[in-house]
């Protein structure tokens, strides 16, 4: 394709995005079905306007980026009473539907491959919820805070075992040597260190806006962007995740205004102010339009990659048609299984956590290195895993869209 052509298919895609989420708002069905679709109409199964391969190498560049960004800006929906009281709820969820995920995913791969390492890197793989479906989605849902709050930590916290625990097994696969006691102590090295790095970036970046004399708060909004991936490198440079941290730094920016009242509190007492600055200025750094500005660059991510979603998609394999469909309704059928770990919730939330069973960007991002280092070699095994995700995007999307139908007729208690 010409130049021209690139540029006028990116306008047109952007262009689609804005009215597949219009209709997302005006009929309740989800954006993201929409873009799959138009992905798989310009890919090579219909028009082949663009070759998926060609993309490759800057594949794991955008996904990553894209992780890192949803979940910036998806933190900044959350306010730390939400956070705090829904931390022991995310992990327990998050964990209990990975591994009976990742044991089903797995069990199947393993009569395609024979493999257990093999078998259990792809069930890992696919064992978690994607980010990049689930908080767009939560915020067009407007849900409750503690809510959001818990489907976002999940997403979090699976996207890291999925990553760790599959790169695990390619390890295992290429040394032929285990060690749990590394890979747990890893795990908690990744939450510890992002954590850590994530609250202190944000403290740091709270008083540099706070000061006024540091950073112009009108025109920042590029420069958080860079200092968000300067985090990202600095955090995975010491053994942390990431992502993890762009969630803590986001946690902090949005809840600055408390942070600040706190941090009074201990350097000033009681009788320190609480809400506003000397100059009467309202204390949050991060303002609405810069929060705006955030959802639009979100908005482009999220079009983009599950337009190459459905660019991946082949639908030419019988084979890869009937298992991937399978694991995804298996998949889907065990996501029923949550109300037994969200007992504290009501019956409307506890359904709404049973629809949230998308795939997308760990699984993505852990294929292509597999396939780099020779694990994966089989296409079926590619094709298949790319239909799963597929796959459990549609039909997560098609519960929402039943979902909301039966809000509006009215909600349950």
């Amino acid at each position: 394709m010409s130049i021209n052509s690139i540029l006028l298919l990116i306008s047109l895609i952007v262009v689609f995005g804005y009215v597949a989420e219009w209709i997302f708002r005006k009929f309740q069905v989800p954006d993201i079905l929409f873009l799959i679709i138009l992905g798989f109409i310009i890919g090579p199964n219909v028009a082949n306007l663009i070759d998926p391969i060609s993309l490759s190498r800057l594949a794991p560049v955008f996904t990553t980026f894209t992780l890192l960004f949803l979940m910036f800006e998806g933190a900044l929906s959350i306010d730390l009473k939400s956070f705090a009281s829904g931390i022991g709820s995310g992990i327990s969820i998050g964990m209990f539907n990975f591994f009976i995920s990742s044991i089903l995913v797995a069990s199947v791969f393993y009569y395609l491959v024979r493999d257990i390492p093999t078998a259990m890197m792809l069930g890992f793989a696919l064992g978690g919820i994607t980010s990049a479906f689930i908080i767009p989605v939560l915020k067009q849902l407007d849900v409750d805070k503690k809510l959001y709050s818990i489907a976002t930590l999940e997403s979090a916290l699976t996207d890291v075992l999925a990553i760790v625990l599959a790169l695990t097994m390619i390890q295992i696969q290429i040394l032929h040597v285990i060690d749990i006691k590394s890979v747990l102590s890893q795990i908690a090295s990744l939450f510890a260190v992002a954590g850590i790095i994530g609250i202190f970036a944000g403290s740091m970046w709270i008083f540099l806006e706070y000061n006024g004399r540091f950073i112009d708060k009108d025109r920042n909004y590029l420069l958080t962007i860079a200092y968000l991936i300067i985090l990202y490198f600095i955090t995975e440079f010491l053994g942390g995740n990431g992502a993890i941290a762009a969630m803590f730094f986001g946690i902090c920016l949005t809840n600055s205004k408390t942070l600040i009242f706190i941090g009074r509190r201990i350097l000033m007492g009681k009788s320190g102010p609480s809400n506003q600055t000397s100059n009467g200025q309202n204390e949050r750094v991060i303002s609405r339009k810069e929060m705006d500005f955030y959802s639009e660059i979100s908005f482009f991510l999220k079009t983009f990659f599950f337009v190459y979603i459905g660019m991946l998609l082949n639908v030419r394999n019988v084979n890869v048609i009937g298992i991937g469909g399978f694991i995804a309704v298996a998949l889907m059928a065990a996501r029923n299984l949550t109300p037994l770990v969200a007992r504290g919730f009501n019956r409307t939330d506890r359904g709404l956590l049973s629809i949230l069973f998308p795939r997308g960007i760990a699984p993505v991002a852990i294929l292509l290195i597999a396939m780099e280092k020779k694990v994966v070699t089989d296409q079926l095994i590619v094709d298949t895993v790319y239909f799963v995700i597929t796959a459990t995007i549609i039909l997560s999307s098609l519960r929402i869209f039943l979902y909301r139908l039966k809000q509006k007729k009215g909600p349950t208690t």
